[in-house]
């Protein structure tokens, strides 16, 4: 591990502040988190980590473009991990290693967060997690997350989860042609990516938020979803 970067700094408080959150973000080792470091390296959060006592020791270091090519590989070895810089003899880097790595190549990700929300996990393991990631009930919401989330089948964590992920990032950009702010893992949480520790959060929390509301707009019978004629409007224009 080298001398700590500030961004490595950054990180660990990214880490500290989304595993002590109020809102239950993620419990004892749940989560992982990632950040782009100096140099064209990569950092992330150590398996098994507990992000609310995250330190440097906790932080692994890999080369991001070398860790990036691994995506195309059928299966990621230990020695192809060693080759990227992964120190041996360190702590094991977080099963969203090649996801984080492949998800730092949108312009203006520096940092990543997955994270399980009680509230997310109960909409993404129930058949309307579709509903919450394409359609849009508020306003705000569109301004904050965009016009929809990506939704990612489950797949095991892992490079298998990487590359549906970058699967269904393809086709959503097809439609969307913008980088994504939120992903939805079915069964499996959530990631949001941002310039800043800041905007990571802010996604975290306001989606979370709109969580909530979709959840109650649904025992009420709804939700009543924004037309997609006033989704692409206050998109085009970001007024609320």
């Amino acid at each position: 591990m080298n001398d700590l970067f500030p961004i490595s700094s950054e990180l660990i408080t990214l880490a500290r502040r989304i595993g002590e959150h109020p809102a239950r973000l993620a419990l004892w080792n749940e989560g992982a988190v990632a950040a782009r470091l100096p140099g064209g390296k990569l950092g992330v959060s150590a398996a098994g980590s507990r992000l609310a006592r995250l330190d440097a020791g906790g932080i692994v270091e890999v080369d991001l473009a070398k860790t990036q090519a691994l995506l195309a590989k059928e299966e990621a070895t230990d020695e192809d991990l060693i080759e990227a810089g992964l120190d041996p003899e360190g702590p094991r880097p977080c099963a969203d290693l090649h996801a984080f790595a492949d998800l730092m190549a949108f312009e203006g990700v520096n940092f990543a967060a997955h994270t399980q929300p009680v509230i997310i996990n109960q909409i993404t393991c129930s058949p309307r997690a579709r509903q919450f990631a394409d359609r849009r009930s508020l306003p705000y919401e569109i301004v904050t997350c965009g016009q929809a989330s990506v939704l990612v089948p489950f797949a095991p964590p892992g490079l298998a989860l990487a590359k549906e992920i970058r699967r269904k990032i393809v086709l959503w950009q097809d439609r969307y042609r913008s980088v994504p702010k939120v992903i939805l893992l079915q069964n499996h949480g959530m990631i949001t990516l941002g310039e800043s520790v800041d905007e990571v959060l802010m996604l975290t929390e306001m989606t979370i938020k709109f969580g909530e509301i979709f959840l109650g707009a649904a025992m009420l019978g709804g939700p009543d979803f924004l037309k997609p004629i006033h989704v692409s409007q206050i998109e085009a224009t970001r007024v609320v």
